[in-house]
């Protein structure tokens, strides 16, 4: 299995592993600049990806992983190492993502690289016409 950087032309794979939210190219073509996003693969079969960004905090800088998929835990815990990688190596020392607790294989995946699960709780508005929908998901995952 490898974990490489991704391009404009894997949006079909990325698709693959998406499910229900397949990716936009917009949003394909912002995460593949950040040098924090990596598709996992065996051969030509796309098998996971993580979506990932620095982000100044004011006085720290921490790599947020905005979204997660993978088709097993190997596959997450390969995907938290990419990205916990290129983050030590740009010089940044904080790496976070929120977990949505119904991800037990995440979460399992995230303790066996050495994250801590809680205690926070991430507090949603979505505004606009989703809000109105009462639409949550999507944001930060």
């Amino acid at each position: 299995m490898r974990f490489r950087p991704f391009a404009e032309e894997d949006l079909d794979r990325l698709n693959r592993v998406a499910g229900a939210r397949p990716l936009r190219l917009g949003a394909l073509r912002f995460f593949a600049r950040t040098g924090h996003s990596f598709l996992a693969e065996e051969g030509e079969e796309p098998l996971g990806f993580a979506l990932a960004q620095a982000v100044w905090q004011g006085e720290a800088t921490t790599v947020l992983i905005t979204r997660i998929e993978g088709k097993a835990q190997e596959v997450l815990q390969g995907l938290l190492q990419a990205v916990v990688k290129s983050a030590y190596d740009a010089g940044v020392y904080e790496v976070a993502l929120h977990l949505d607790p119904a991800r037990k294989e995440l979460e399992e995946a995230l303790k066996a690289q050495g994250f801590a699960v809680g205690p926070l709780v991430l507090a949603v508005r979505v505004l606009g016409s989703r809000g109105m929908r009462g639409e949550t998901r999507g944001v930060l995952e």
